[in-house]
């Protein structure tokens, strides 16, 4: 498709995004590099466009009209100091909580800094006088981008009416040819809309959605209250509930749980279609649920505590500014009549036949690290539980059966790194004198070594259970895998053949190297500091998963619903 065809459709849907958002008024200032969003604002039937030719005239024009109708204004100008000209008008609405939407076009990055007419430093032009900034990336004509051009629209002029309301900068670079097909119809976008700009306190509006068949995915780190109360709603409702190690869903079941622990096997076959989709937070670590959900035009109801607008896909049609528990809270008062049961057994089915072959696999019998992952909360007690990164939380989402006693797991997954593991799961154990047990592989156990001091310090309670697969196994499920084996070795593989008895004895830990299942589970839920390394190669986690994902996608072909 032609680059023409392209900025269109892009610029159509970020459009589609700002009235989503509450755009209906626009001023505009004539420029060239603004060409393109100007014309296609000012043809959309749904938004008033006045004409103001000062760029500083039409900042206080726009701030006239928000403060008359108490609703946000698109303002449009060019680049280059075209849009220093709006500074007065932004600081005014700053000071005084006025929702302005600033939109600067611009020259595209190969144009910046090389001497180009009319181009200059545009990023954080307004500094502290925005409540909020960021640069659109360059147009392109893909599913995901076009979602993506939405939702920075809709997500940007809704942060300038959250309380405290204010003016909000979203800078635009363009490339040339400027002039927009003005024959392409405008799109059909996903409805979006944010509940309330305060905190939601009635759900009723959303009953009819609680009637119908429903999916609820949780993600981010969760409290064991937070997780029995997700576990409640579930039940409530009828609806399956997925979520990842974190999350604590699998280790705080109740009778009536509707929780599918095995959902990364589950959404490597074919799963029954939801009409509505309720998420909380951040989406799981469990990356197949991640690509099915990019492939759902479904209504997606998003709760996360503060209006952050953590939508990677880019597909909520409702964002809630409420806790776990203030939903569940506001749920109760809601009168619905739940989906029939036959909904769920349709998950059930799935679920079962997950675990059928997760109990029958020869391989997870023998003594390995999925093996060991697959055991592991079944047998800790009286214990919290800290999963690292990469290979480790990814074995345990897998592969593990729900816990014999309640537990608590822990993880870092904000930004995902193996820096500093050993560090927070030490603080974790001084602050809250329970035991504790870490699952963690070789390599992130080696990047935060010196962590190990505060254990020994402070006489903390740990067992470390040290996945050894001498480097980074994670790269060897990822298609670095493919390249030469020197590069893979070199780059990603990284071998680093330490001796780990050492290290235990330099940090004073009694250490243990089991060899089978009935040397390993006696030296779990023990007292004082251990170390338990358990060897393996990288490939072998590698070829069990693909032979359990082959055994449920040929077995799940057969289920009829």
């Amino acid at each position: 498709m032609d680059y023409q065809r392209t900025l269109t459709k892009y610029l159509l849907s970020f459009i589609e995004g700002l009235k989503q958002g509450g755009v209906k008024r626009a001023v505009i200032s004539s420029g060239s590099r603004s060409t393109p969003l100007s014309l296609l604002v000012n043809r959309d039937p749904d938004i008033q466009s006045y004409i103001d030719i000062d760029e500083r005239s039409a900042g206080f024009f726009a701030l006239g009209l928000v403060k008359a109708t108490q609703e946000s204004v698109a303002l449009i100008c060019t680049s280059g100091s075209a849009a220093a000209n709006y500074l007065p008008a932004i600081c005014e609405a700053e000071a005084t909580n006025q929702p302005l939407i600033v939109l600067t076009t611009d020259r595209p990055a190969e144009l910046q800094g090389v001497g180009a007419p009319q181009a200059m430093n545009q990023h954080s032009l307004y500094g502290s006088h925005v409540k909020y900034a960021v640069e659109l990336a360059l147009p392109e004509d893909n599913p995901t981008m076009i979602d993506y051009s939405r939702w920075e629209g809709f997500t940007v002029s809704s942060r300038a009416q959250i309380v405290p309301k204010g003016p909000v900068h979203i800078n635009i670079p363009l490339r040339e040819p400027l002039v927009p097909d003005l024959t392409l119809p405008r799109p059909t976008a996903i409805p979006a809309k944010v509940l309330s700009n305060e905190r939601v306190t009635d759900l009723s509006p959303l009953c009819p959605f609680f009637q119908q068949e429903g999916l609820i995915i949780v993600g981010e780190e969760r409290s064991p209250e937070e997780a029995r109360q997700l576990l409640s709603l579930a039940a409530k409702l009828h609806w399956p509930i997925v979520g990842d190690p974190l999350t604590n869903l699998a280790t705080n079941q109740c009778e009536e749980s509707t929780y599918l622990h095995q959902a990364d096997l589950l959404f490597q076959g074919s799963v029954p279609a939801p009409r509505v989709i309720l998420r909380f937070g951040r989406l799981p670590v469990t990356k197949p649920v991640t690509q099915w959900l990019g492939s759902q035009h479904v209504l997606t109801i998003l709760v996360e505590e503060g209006h952050q607008f953590k939508d990677q896909l880019h597909r909520s049609s409702y964002l809630l500014d409420m806790t776990v528990s203030e939903f569940k809270h506001c749920f109760d008062k809601v009168s619905f009549t739940p989906v029939s049961s036959g909904w769920l057994a349709k998950w059930q089915k799935r679920q079962w036949l997950a675990e059928d072959i997760l109990q029958a696999n020869e391989d997870l019998q023998q003594f390995n690290h999925s093996g060991v992952v697959k055991q592991l909360l079944s047998q800790l007690h009286d214990q919290e539980l800290f999963v690292a990164n990469s290979n480790a939380i990814r074995l345990v989402d897998r592969l593990s059966l729900p816990a014999a006693h309640n537990l608590r797991i822990y993880g870092n997954r904000g930004v995902n790194g193996i820096d500093g593991l050993n560090s927070t799961m030490a603080g974790i154990v001084a602050a809250s004198k329970h035991p504790l047990t870490l699952l963690i592989g070789d390599l992130a156990f080696f990047h935060d070594l010196t962590g190990l001091e505060m254990i020994r310090r402070y006489k903390l309670p740990v067992t470390i259970i040290l996945l050894n697969n001498n480097g980074g196994g994670i790269f060897s499920f990822l298609p670095q895998h493919d390249l030469p084996t020197a590069d893979f070795t070199t780059i990603f593989k990284t071998p680093q053949d330490l001796d780990y008895q050492s290290v235990a004895k330099l940090f004073g830990f009694n250490y243990h190297r089991p060899t089978s299942y009935s040397e390993f589970i006696p030296l779990l839920n023990q007292p004082g500091q251990h170390m338990i390394e358990i060897a393996d190669s990288q490939e072998c986690p590698v070829t069990i998963w693909h032979h359990l994902v082959s055994s449920y996608q040929q077995r799940s072909s057969e289920i009829s619903d």
